[in-house]
């Protein structure tokens, strides 16, 4: 388990072999022989949560991305584009936010040589099955031209990356902003990938070392490129995805069926490049990446006009997107009856909330850990029934209850001084 945390990714939209290539490549088999659920009608439960998505919060988090002079692996400012996205992933609180530093080697074994940012994963921990891993995720890195990495100018260049890959990333911070609110029976990990660009090096060494360890993922989801309609046509969904991921494939065809039944969806392939879901189905590992329609894809990609209006040209495209995914992943995670706070309401009082000095906790429990956003451990009892948090950092933290019947509560808690 330590090497699923001691990971890469990248990819290169910039490397162009035919999709054919791909599909008619002999892939290992399925590690795990994972079947998905049959949906026929929708859940309300997820149907009130892909009514809780915001259009302005996915504006919001694309014109952020946007902001930064470039998001070039090989750049300076892709480390403040880390940190930014561990900040926003801590703001959910969720249980783990992991930064995985890698080398950039990509998919052909090509070593780049230089170094860069780290992938940022989320991890919220599954109630029932926790070694059982859903994963989503997008590369938040851009590039404006092919070999820009061997370009001693290339930090001058503008990169916005607003569809390539602003518009995924976004749309994977939408879906964990709502979804951890929830309890899940499986492990979901909302991954970032850096380097994409650069021909899938992180998310195929993520793949190599889960697969070394034979962690099991029980299906990968990628967002690649959302925004991008061209004027006069319809909004439709293609799922890229190899036939031995065909399950998958059905699966996600049942998803936007119930859940967006006015949108056409079917399977298609890229005439040229790839992107992350590849990283894990040549690692053995069900997976598949929605697109905007290949056929029509942005032609502003790797430029300086890769922007918001010209590029992602249809937020309402891009929130579809991220719907689908949401629901998918929800769906595979296996959502329990009741959200965190829910679960809080039954057995645990903790105010007052926020908190600077003294914190009390009232209900039926047999211990409490108190952890911070990164997973670290700062306070355990089995009686005390007040926290001292008048020296913790100002933030927020997870309290995990356990009760003398063996069962699990969550609460959350913000310390500000």
């Amino acid at each position: 388990m330590k090497r699923l945390f001691a990971i890469v990714i990248i990819y290169l939209v910039s490397v162009h072999f035919v999709e054919a290539q791909i599909v008619n490549k002999i892939l290992p088999p399925h590690l795990y022989n994972h079947t998905f659920p049959e949906i026929s009608e929708p859940d309300s439960r997820i149907q009130a949560m892909i009514e809780d998505l915001k259009v302005e919060e996915l504006q919001a988090d694309v014109d952020h991305l946007c902001s930064y002079h470039n998001r070039r692996a090989k750049g300076p400012y892709i480390y403040e584009v880390q940190d930014w996205l561990v900040s926003e992933f801590q703001s959910f609180g969720i249980d783990t936010v992991v930064l995985h530093q890698f080398k950039p080697i990509n998919t052909w074994g090509y070593e780049w040589g230089f170094e860069t940012a780290a992938n940022v994963l989320a991890v919220q921990k599954g109630t029932k099955y926790p070694n059982e891993y859903v994963i989503c995720g997008g590369h938040y890195d851009s590039t404006v031209k092919v070999y820009e990495y061997d370009d001693p100018y290339a930090d001058t260049l503008r990169s916005p990356g607003a569809d390539d890959n602003a518009s995924g990333t976004a749309g994977i911070l939408a879906t964990a902003r709502i979804l951890s609110k929830y309890n899940f029976e499986r492990t979901i990990i909302y991954a970032a990938w850096n380097a994409e660009e650069c021909g899938l090096c992180g998310s195929s060494e993520f793949a190599k070392d889960c697969a070394a360890d034979s962690i099991d993922i029980v299906a990968y989801t990628n967002l690649d490129m959302t925004g991008y309609l061209e004027p006069g046509n319809e909004m439709v969904i293609n799922l890229l995805y190899t036939k031995c991921d065909s399950l998958l494939g059905n699966f996600m065809k049942q998803v936007v069926n119930v859940y967006y039944p006015e949108i056409r969806v079917w399977q298609e392939w890229l005439s040229s490049g790839d992107t992350d879901y590849s990283s894990f189905n040549r690692n053995g590992y069900q997976a598949i990446s929605l697109s905007e329609d290949v056929n029509n894809m942005s032609p502003f990609i790797h430029s300086i006009n890769d922007i918001v209006g010209v590029s992602l040209n249809n937020y309402e495209q891009s929130m579809l997107f991220t719907g689908v995914t949401l629901a998918a992943v929800a769906e595979l995670a296996g959502l329990s009856d009741l959200s965190v706070d829910e679960n809080v309401k039954e057995n645990l009082q903790v105010f007052p909330n926020p908190a600077s000095d003294i914190v009390k906790i009232k209900g039926d429990f047999q211990s409490i850990d108190v952890f911070d956003l990164t997973g670290k451990q700062v306070f355990s009892t089995e009686n005390q029934d007040e926290v001292d948090v008048s020296n913790w950092n100002t933030g927020i933290y997870i309290i995990k209850s356990v009760t003398f019947d063996g069962m699990v509560f969550t609460n959350k808690f913000f310390v500000k001084h």
